[in-house]
């Protein structure tokens, strides 16, 4: 699912996500126009980004597209913010800050945290605990230097692991696209109700010094035990 700021969503669209992959929360997104004159308060938009944490209970948003947004009135106060905390922010715009177009100030409706991960290595110690099971991706995209993640799995009892793996051969001066797998470990849950969540990768692990882009594709297997392969440049 692919969001930016302020990106007008004009379908209605049921998503489950979960904190960690242990628990789900059901996301409506609303559909939104904006008027050249002013901004409504019956306009929702959806983005993801991080949490500039000024101190508790004080913070702003950095959105993937650069755009800031400052809250002036949370719905979720009881939505526990840190620093650097990659979220999903459901608001409202109310103006622009001293007229940027680049700054806003919001009303938050709600908060979603978004699981954010390095890349690992994969090993022969690790290469069983990250798991093989299987999973979809619904959707794929780069984000600057963050890949994210839309997926779905099977399960709902337990807690799940979501990884993105780069072999250890992979190292600087191999050859391109670099290979990275994602690694789902369903640790034996069984396959009670069908979940869908969104993870975001840092991918400046896989930078080379004295380039400027490098080529990668990420190789998924879904339940049917096919393979996927997601192709992408990487400019940085």
């Amino acid at each position: 699912m692919k969001t930016s700021a302020p990106t007008c969503v004009r379908r209605n669209k049921k998503m489950l996500f979960a904190l960690l992959l242990s628990a789900s929360l059901a996301l409506t997104l609303f559909s939104c126009e904006k008027d050249e004159d002013y901004y409504s308060l019956g306009d929702v938009w959806i983005s993801m980004g991080f949490i500039d944490q000024a101190n508790e209970g004080s913070f702003s948003i950095r959105l993937d597209n650069g755009d800031t947004l400052v809250p002036v009135s949370n719905a979720v106060p009881y939505f526990k913010t840190e620093n650097n905390q990659r979220i999903m922010v459901n608001y409202t715009i109310l103006d622009e800050v001293n007229q940027s177009t680049k700054k806003f100030y919001v009303k938050v409706n709600n908060l979603y945290e978004i699981l954010y991960k390095d890349i690992i290595e994969l090993t022969a110690l690790n290469n069983d605990s990250i798991g093989n099971d299987p999973v979809h991706i619904v959707d794929i995209w780069k984000s600057g230097s963050i890949l994210n993640v839309e997926f779905s799995f099977l399960g709902g009892g337990i807690t799940h692991y979501i990884n993105l793996a780069k072999p250890a051969e992979n190292s600087v001066g191999q050859s391109e696209p670099i290979e990275l797998e994602l690694r789902h470990n369903a640790r034996n849950d069984p396959f009670q109700y069908q979940l869908r969540s969104i993870v975001s990768f840092d991918l400046k692990s896989i930078e080379i010094i004295g380039r400027d882009s490098i080529q990668f594709k990420v190789i998924s297997t879904d339940y049917g035990g096919n393979k996927h392969t997601f192709s992408s440049t990487y400019k940085y």
